[in-house]
């Protein structure tokens, strides 16, 4: 309990401290990671849709600051700004060999925060999101959380435990979020990370979150076809399982 406890403090603690740091001017996505609240990288993109970060100089960062988290991939897309639906996803592909300079260690926190702002469709009086995170893992032992917030209020924290050689996914299913604002919205996205370091391991995964005003089921698969194909996969995975419960 004191475990997890911490971890939603620190979870907490990293949306804010992440959301600051990665803040980009409207319409930019903002991406940052940070351990244990301190911003060690950020980025934002140039066009409205896509951010890739520069990995070379993120993990030089992570390793400038003792930790032997080491990224392969991260990214972030969106449908900025906005259709039908609006969305906003996260990439990310790390593990704990502390890269080509080796070492280092994984006793902080990492988080890594998405967020962009002026969203300007879908509007509405009553809309709803839908918040899923997905991927693998191998040799690998610890924890890993994500969640999403739309306006800078957070949807339901989606915990998974990391133990050995396996697939991960889950959604919130769909989460009133009231009126969604004609003057422009917030979405962003929070990955939380803790483990064991390891000589191979490998943790890896998409998150995102749609946003609709309130459509009918059949609306949502269509919107979801359209999404990039990790985050699109998840959700369609999701919905099977619940189709066949």
């Amino acid at each position: 309990m004191q475990k997890h406890r911490g971890l939603l403090m620190s979870l907490a603690l990293s949306a804010i401290i992440g959301l600051m740091g990665s803040q980009a001017q409207a319409g930019q996505i903002g991406l940052s990671v940070d351990l244990d609240g301190v911003v060690v990288y950020s980025t934002s993109s140039t066009t409205g849709q896509d951010v890739q970060a520069v990995l070379n100089t993120l993990n030089t960062a992570l390793h400038a600051h003792g930790s032997a988290y080491f990224f392969t991939g991260l990214n972030a897309q969106s449908n900025f700004a906005g259709s039908s639906f609006g969305s906003l996803q996260t990439t990310f592909q790390l593990n704990t060999s502390g890269g080509p300079n080796g070492g280092g260690d994984t006793s902080a926190v990492l988080s890594i925060d998405t967020v962009q702002s002026g969203f300007l469709s879908p509007t509405g009086p009553g809309g709803t999101a839908i918040s899923a995170a997905g991927g693998s893992y191998s040799t690998a032992s610890g924890s890993l959380s994500y969640t999403s917030d739309f306006q800078l209020a957070n949807t339901p924290t989606l915990v998974f435990p990391v133990a050995g050689t396996n697939a991960y996914s889950g959604s919130t299913g769909s989460v009133p979020i009231g009126t969604i604002p004609t003057n422009g919205y917030t979405l962003s996205n929070h990955f939380l990370i803790s483990l064991i370091k390891g000589p191979s391991v490998f943790v890896g995964g998409t998150g995102g979150i749609l946003v609709t005003a309130v459509p009918e089921p059949s609306s949502i698969v269509t919107m979801l076809t359209g999404m990039p194909l990790p985050l699109a996969v998840v959700f369609g995975l999701i919905r099977r399982r619940r189709s066949i419960a």
